[in-house]
């Protein structure tokens, strides 16, 4: 009956011997309780060891881990981009434009949004139908719509608003 053979033992006695040597003295440098210590917690832990592997691998084939590497690689250039004057300009005035839009009543924004694509449509058609100007008489009519009188009064009300502020 054959002896059965280690399998470590076999994989050791394959080295080539420059290479056990390497591997004896980092064998000799090493922390043994440290390593046990560090073992126990792999195991201990080893549910969530996978579930990070599997997230990194989901990561990598995403393209996201690329892209993250691409900003850590990039860190110094990414903050002088951000630290420029025009690019803080550019975040301060979205900030505004967000202040802004949150001052506005939500109905009246969901309204403007359903209807402001359909009414500059509309818009946009009628500017390449014209052809000619307006003459005085077709103006008269068009400043007696209810239309106009409620763009002119919308637009006083606006003005005289930002006259008091």
């Amino acid at each position: 009956m054959a002896e059965k053979k280690n399998p470590l033992m076999e994989a050791l006695e394959q080295i080539p011997e420059e290479d056990a040597k390497a591997l004896a003295e980092a064998i000799k440098s090493i922390d043994f309780k440290k390593a046990a210590e560090t073992i126990k917690l792999l195991s201990e832990n080893m549910d969530t060891i996978a579930r990070l592997v599997k997230l990194l691998n989901d990561l990598k084939e995403s393209g996201a881990l690329a892209a993250l590497e691409v900003f850590t690689g990039s860190s110094d250039e990414l903050f002088n981009a951000a630290t420029r004057a025009e690019f803080m300009s550019a975040v301060a005035n979205a900030m505004m434009l967000v202040y802004m839009l949150s001052q506005f009543s939500h109905p009246m924004l969901v309204q403007m949004a359903e209807t402001m694509p359909k009414c500059t449509e509309k818009a946009m058609e009628e500017l390449k139908k014209t052809e000619k100007g307006m003459g005085l008489f077709q103006l008269l009519s068009l400043m007696k719509s209810p239309e106009m009188a409620a763009a002119m009064k919308a637009m006083i009300s606006a003005i005289r608003c930002m006259k008091q502020a």
